[in-house]
């Protein structure tokens, strides 16, 4: 049970590593790169409670920090879980962005409409690349790119690469910050937290 005054990424730490969210071992990124660690978000909505749990922290974020959105825009397929329920919480238009244009019908990247401010939303950063293209294709859209929000930043350029563009990402932790909670509250051995910190950051 998390303490009131537990940091966002003490909470979170305790709830990925719970239901399995955050794997060990050697795992290939959409990146390309090989990474230590993987943060896999795709399972949390199989888990009511924490899905709620991260999903109103993730909505508080956007609340306080991101004001003037005025459309919430999912990444699919990772961000539409988190897009559908911060616009929900938050009574705010969603649309989403598709990895490419579809070959059919009307032949869009982006469905929905996308109107002044836009939000996007997607479950981990990592270069960034997912987040910039779905940027392109909100302004291509029509919309205004201004902010990205995600549950986990991996710490590895998408801030930069996103700031490169005018779009400023917000983020409930970052995965050093979650490692480094776990290592704290004993939910992982500190020599596992060490390597990984290491292999990633140097």
């Amino acid at each position: 049970m998390a303490r009131q005054d537990d940091s966002v990424a003490t909470v979170l730490a305790g709830l990925l590593i719970r239901i399995g969210a955050i794997k060990f071992g050697e795992f290939v990124l959409s990146s390309g790169a090989r990474s230590p660690i993987y943060v896999d978000l795709r399972i949390v909505p199989s888990f009511p409670d924490v899905f709620r749990r991260v999903l109103a922290m993730l909505s508080g974020l956007v609340a306080s920090e991101a004001g003037d959105a005025e459309t919430i825009v999912g990444v699919a397929t990772g961000g539409l879980p988190w897009a559908t329920g911060v616009a929900l919480s938050l009574g705010l238009p969603l649309a989403y962005v598709r990895s490419e244009k579809k070959g059919y019908g009307t032949g869009r990247r982006v469905e929905g409409v996308v109107r002044g401010c836009s939000v996007i939303v997607d479950d981990v950063a990592t270069t960034g690349s997912s987040l910039a293209s779905a940027a392109e294709a909100v302004r291509e859209a029509g919309g205004r790119p201004c902010y990205a929000v995600v549950v986990v930043d991996r710490g590895q350029g998408a801030g930069e690469r996103l700031s490169g563009l005018g779009v400023r990402l917000l983020r409930l932790a970052t995965l050093r910050e979650v490692l480094e909670a776990a290592g704290e509250e004993g939910l992982v051995e500190r020599e596992t937290v060490l390597r990984v910190i290491r292999e990633l950051y140097g």
